[in-house]
């Protein structure tokens, strides 16, 4: 089965093997709803940005890969 992602964040999330609530988790504050909205291309903050760039750079760290930038989340910003 071929999934197709709408972000670069949603591409790295499913090859990374979490869900959308692990990422949220990793957050501060971020809603499970909010990286939903992200995934999806609807826009979210700077700040709730940030914070999924963390987990998700934290995720990768414990996967052994290297850390990404915000532009490379392929975010919708405001």
């Amino acid at each position: 089965m071929i999934v197709m992602a709408d972000t670069p964040l949603k591409r790295m999330r499913l090859e990374l093997g979490v869900s959308q609530e692990s990422v949220a988790r990793r957050t501060r504050s971020v809603t499970t709803g909010t990286v939903k909205n992200a995934e999806n291309g609807k826009r979210i903050t700077y700040t709730n940005a940030n914070q999924i760039l963390e987990a998700i750079n934290i995720l990768l760290a414990d996967n052994g890969r290297e850390p990404v930038n915000l532009n490379d989340l392929g975010l919708n910003l405001y």
